[in-house]
């Protein structure tokens, strides 16, 4: 039998004028992904590089089964972890520049490493066992009417032996020097997505996370001492060819006139990315170096750092569904 989906406009076009919570009942059919469309008007003059006042329109975004959260992050976090773990890129279109031009955005929100693949995907479920909550902030400078579409991906008789989890752990750090964050245990753990406030310039090496190590009842394990710099490049090796929906980029020219000779080149833009680091343990996609945490006691990330302030993790596990149809823990 060959294999179908099911692609549904769960809400269509709906508007929002007020900050609130809002949710909606999922499908029950196994769901491969969740495509989530902004549309807002520009307020201001705005380029591509306001991508993350953009995300910044949707503070937080869970998806709920049973009263837990199975994926819960700010819609930035979740569109950077979407694009290196699943390799699905935000996308959208800016028509025009400037004041009331319309930007539109849609964030690809996955259930698998390959979203359909059969394997992995959120089963089936009733109806209101599952649920998409979203909490926006519409009352920005930069952007106004905003209209939401979401649409959801079902694969139609498939039998899922795993899905993934990934939501969001906000921390405050005190000081400088070591402090420990402990990550989810029970559950296989595939990396963790970190952001920092803090991300190295080119006059300071300094970060929120400036040296890792990772340790599984006291042990190390994989991460011995990592820096910053190259779990930043961790990441932009996953995601690859640079969506200009997650960090942009600029074209500059340079004209001798002299000689009468152009020089154009495509330049690197220092966006949000730059504030993101991954530890992979899943660098061959095949299981092959995750780290299996059920009947552990500890798993933490050790940071080593020269400044105190905020940072967050987002643990990506995966969950396998057991024999009898029901959810893994």
């Amino acid at each position: 039998m060959a294999k179908s989906f099911l692609r549904t406009a769960l809400v269509q076009n709906e508007a929002h004028t007020a900050d609130g919570t809002f949710q909606f009942d999922l499908p029950v059919n196994p769901l491969a992904m969740i495509l989530v469309t902004l549309r807002a008007e520009a307020a201001a003059a705005v380029v591509l590089q306001a991508a993350a006042s953009f995300y910044a329109l949707v503070t937080s975004l869970g998806v709920i089964f049973r009263g837990q959260d199975v994926i819960r992050g700010s819609l930035q976090d979740l569109a950077v972890l979407n694009a290196a773990v699943m390799h699905r890129v935000p996308y959208g279109a800016l028509n025009t520049q400037g004041d009331a031009s319309m930007f539109q955005m849609t964030v690809p929100i996955c259930f698998g490493r390959r979203p359909f693949m059969g394997a992995e995907a959120f089963p089936s479920t009733r109806r209101g066992d599952l649920i998409l909550e979203m909490i926006l902030d519409v009352a920005t400078a930069d952007f106004d009417t905003l209209s939401l579409q979401v649409e959801t991906v079902e694969l139609l008789g498939a039998q899922p032996k795993a899905f993934l989890k990934y939501t969001s752990s906000a921390n405050t750090f005190a000081g400088t020097g070591q402090e420990s964050v402990r990550l989810p245990i029970g559950n296989p753990l595939l990396g963790a997505l970190l952001f920092g406030t803090t991300a190295p310039t080119i006059a300071a090496r300094t970060a929120t996370w400036e040296q890792l190590r990772v340790k599984i009842d006291n042990v190390e394990a994989g991460y011995a001492k990592a820096n910053w710099d190259s779990i930043h490049g961790e990441l932009l090796s996953r995601i690859g060819a640079y969506s200009l929906f997650l960090e942009g980029h600029s074209h500059w020219v340079v004209v001798d006139t002299t000689i009468d000779v152009e020089t154009v080149a495509v330049d690197r833009e220092a966006g949000m990315l730059e504030q993101y680091g991954y530890l992979d343990y899943d660098p061959s996609e095949d299981d092959e170096y995750m780290i299996d945490t059920a009947g552990r006691a500890d798993v933490v990330i050790q940071r080593d750092s020269g400044t105190a302030d905020a940072g967050r993790v987002l643990a990506v596990e995966l969950v396998r569904v057991q024999a009898q149809g029901a959810l893994g823990g």
